[in-house]
């Protein structure tokens, strides 16, 4: 724990963020965005955004909440308006932008207007690294960022692991958009590990290959969807499955924002408090601990 290099209180919001209750040394942050994903991660005082959703207004929220004024890294996976619709809130805030392939001049203005921002912009793919604090991110996919065709199945997938200054941090694979046929794919040409956290895809559709969550056995699911969509996100037979397996679901309609800690002094646990709502407790012991309000916490089962 002391190697994770979190300094609590090096955001502007730190101090607000302990006056709620929240864990001001959060690690992890899915953002309330409505229908679409949003995830922060921050490590040694480098952050990352992983996807935007489709409203400026709603990430400039989320990001004055948590005192982030400034982007090291934005992963947009694809450039459906429900993860890079968001894009103008963060435009002349970013340094770095990994992307996909691009399939409409709607995609090509997103990304000019990052680079006007002054961010440079990066064609990505498998087997693209780097580092982002203290963690080592890779890209597991799409297989031919330069061949592919745009869209869910050629989302990024991001995989973040600690590094030898960090091995407490927890892990985390965000698989953006990806159908059960490009899940299938991945599974097949990596030899997928385990993680802590599993951003699971398309918000939860039921379009999903589940032995994949069963390889990466993550106590810890982050679904980002919207109140009383349209398209049934997220399917209870997945949420059926990620319960049977011990995994804890923390969902951005049902549980506002969600912010991950790192185990406190002593522990293995990951600390998780969500705004609002109940979660379900179903990560195996000494996994996950809820350390949100009292009526935000419920029993498994």
């Amino acid at each position: 724990v002391a190697a994770l290099a979190i300094i609590a209180g090096a955001t502007a919001g730190a101090a607000a963020l302990r006056a709620l209750g929240r864990p001001a040394d959060w690690v992890i942050a899915q953002c309330d965005i409505g229908q679409g994903d949003a995830v922060l991660v921050r490590s040694a005082g480098a952050v990352a955004l992983i996807d935007t959703g489709a409203d400026p207004a709603l990430l400039v929220r989320c990001l004055d909440t948590l005192g982030i004024t400034r982007l090291d890294l934005l992963v947009l996976t694809h450039f459906d308006l429900d993860h890079a619709g968001g894009v103008p809130a963060v435009v002349g805030r970013v340094e770095t932008v990994l992307h996909g392939p691009t399939g409409r001049p709607s995609d090509e203005a997103v990304l000019d207007a990052l680079a006007a921002g002054g961010a440079a912009l990066a064609l990505s793919g498998e087997g693209d690294r780097g580092v982002l604090g203290a963690y080592a991110w890779r890209l597991l996919g799409p297989p031919d960022h330069r061949g592919v065709e745009p869209g869910n199945d050629a989302s990024l997938v991001l995989e973040l692991r600690p590094g030898p200054a960090c091995s407490r941090c927890p892990s985390m694979l965000a698989l953006g958009d990806l159908g059960a046929e490009a899940q299938v794919r991945l599974a097949a040409a990596h030899d997928l590990r385990p993680v802590d956290i599993v951003k699971v895809s398309h918000h939860g559709s039921p379009d999903q290959h589940l032995p994949l969550y069963a390889t990466v056995a993550a106590p810890l699911a982050l679904i980002g969807v919207g109140a009383e969509n349209t398209y049934g996100h997220p399917a209870p037979g997945l949420l059926a499955e990620l319960s049977a397996g011990g995994t804890t679901v923390v969902r951005s309609d049902a549980h506002g924002l969600a912010l991950i800690g790192p185990p406190a002094v002593g522990q293995s646990a990951l600390r998780v408090w969500v705004e609002r709502g109940a979660v379900e407790q179903l990560a195996p012991a000494g996994a996950v601990e809820l350390v949100a309000p009292a009526d935000a916490v419920g029993g498994a089962g």
